[in-house]
């Protein structure tokens, strides 16, 4: 198959799967960490990880940590957005038309509000709905600048009228209710225009345009 060639030319279906790569104990022998934003995030959260133990046990650490302090909340949801932001930018270049490319612009922009709004409450809201996270958003921060404007429309709009209240619309082909994917006639890239014009409002907004 003429797919995953970054790792290797031989790589092949029949070759065997490395079930130790499903253990997160494990990973830590090779050294490496995700990167957000074209930074290592190795550092991320230093303060609230705790180590688990080094021992034989592959299964000792699940992924997860529980009580982080604040600021390395802060620092995680802001690292995992512009990460986005990132991902965003380059499938705009290399995909276009596709609807994976407005699926990750439309999760940035959700990341983007509930960083925000973790920075001015403390909190995460469990929602993805754009319009309810915009509204709350510009009603936390009092926004009144002419550059936001039309943000919260376009939220409601694009939430109404095009993915029809399923906010995980271009992400599977069927939704609730028996419902099915029907945008075939939808212009992707003027989607991914709007979706960048909101974001960089938004990286602008939060004083984090030097990180681009």
């Amino acid at each position: 198959m003429e797919i995953f060639k970054k790792f290797g030319q031989e790589i092949s279906y029949t070759d065997i799967l490395q079930i130790d790569g499903a253990f997160s104990e494990k990973h830590k022998l090779y050294n490496k960490s995700p990167i957000f934003n074209n930074n290592n995030g190795k550092n991320l959260a230093k303060v609230s990880i705790v180590k688990s133990a080094s021992n034989n046990n592959s299964k000792t650490f699940a992924g997860t940590e529980e009580n982080f302090k604040l600021n390395d909340r802060i620092d995680l949801w802001e690292n995992y957005w512009l990460e986005y932001v990132n991902a965003f930018d380059k499938l705009i270049n290399v995909l276009p038309n596709s609807v994976v490319t407005v699926f990750v612009g439309r999760q940035a922009i959700e990341i983007g509000f509930k960083y925000l709004l973790l920075k001015k409450t403390h909190q995460v809201k469990n929602e993805h709905n754009l319009e309810i996270l915009s509204n709350q958003f510009f009603t936390e921060y009092a926004v009144n600048e002419d550059y936001m404007n039309y943000v919260c429309d376009f939220c409601k709009n694009y939430g109404e009228y095009i993915e029809g209240e399923n906010v995980e619309y271009f992400r599977y082909p069927e939704y609730k209710s028996n419902t099915y994917f029907a945008g075939n006639n939808t212009d992707m890239e003027w989607l991914s225009y709007n979706l960048a014009l909101i974001l960089l409002k938004l990286i602008h907004y939060a004083g984090l345009d030097e990180k681009f």
